[in-house]
């Protein structure tokens, strides 16, 4: 989207001309569809980090889409256990479920600052019918969606140890590169031990090992923050 053409609340945005909000913005959803259907608000939702935003079950309005910082989707069990299901990246939906059905399947946690915005469920709805650009950006994102959790059934069945951890890195490492082309050699890569180990249903001691492992392989760097994979292709052999 083009400085003339932002959307109040939007001109400093981060992620202008990136993912969906571009086009959700541009198709003019503050605008009203039909009937008594709603203005869409177009404030921007702050979080903080480590914090819960949606809860497994709960009841929401509409479809939500990460403007800044990393939050993860999870779902818990009894005595504290949770998978996380996926971290999610800026311009990414945090759920495609919300457009079918009011209730969230999942927990969106935080891990570090950020915002969000939503948009209502019925108007997107109404946007996917009469735009064939939006249409096929929902599908491609609830086709990732399927993908990360078919990869995710296949890292719990079958993949090592090694090979779990090698392909989150990859998976993050692409999505990032994906949305940033010119951000260098490196990405922003805010992740602990734990927050690995819960999505590799690993230890954050094994996960800890892993991780030197590779680094002392030559195979990724990681330090203050952000993450550098030295060797891509062997990296992917690994995870394969």
């Amino acid at each position: 989207m083009s400085q003339a053409a932002a959307k109040p609340g939007c001109s400093n945005c981060i992620m202008r001309g990136l993912g969906l909000c571009d086009v959700l913005l541009d198709l003019g959803l503050d605008q009203r569809f039909s009937g008594e259907q709603a203005a869409l608000s177009q404030q921007r939702r702050p979080f903080v980090a480590r914090r819960t935003i949606f809860h497994q079950d709960e009841t929401v309005d509409g479809i939500s889409v990460v403007c800044e910082g990393w939050v993860a989707s999870t779902m818990r069990l009894s005595k504290g256990r949770q998978q996380v299901l996926s971290f999610l990246l800026p311009g990414e939906m945090i759920a495609c479920g919300p457009l079918f059905e009011p209730q969230l399947r999942v927990t969106i946690e935080t891990i570090t600052p950020g915002c969000y915005r939503s948009f209502d469920r019925m108007q997107l709805r109404a946007a996917m019918s009469v735009s064939s650009t939006i249409f096929e950006r929902i599908l491609s994102a609830c086709n990732d969606e399927k993908k990360r959790a078919d990869q995710l059934i296949l890292d719990l069945g079958l993949r090592t140890a090694p090979e779990r951890v090698a392909r989150l890195l990859l998976d993050i490492w692409d999505r990032f590169k994906k949305s940033n082309p010119d951000k260098g050699n490196g990405i922003e890569f805010p992740l602990r031990q734990t927050h690995i180990a819960d999505a590799t249903s690993l230890t954050p001691v094994y996960v800890s090992k892993l991780i030197g492992e590779f680094h002392d392989s030559g195979l990724i760097e990681i330090s203050d923050r952000a993450l550098r994979i030295v060797d891509v292709p062997q990296l992917r052999r690994l995870a394969a």
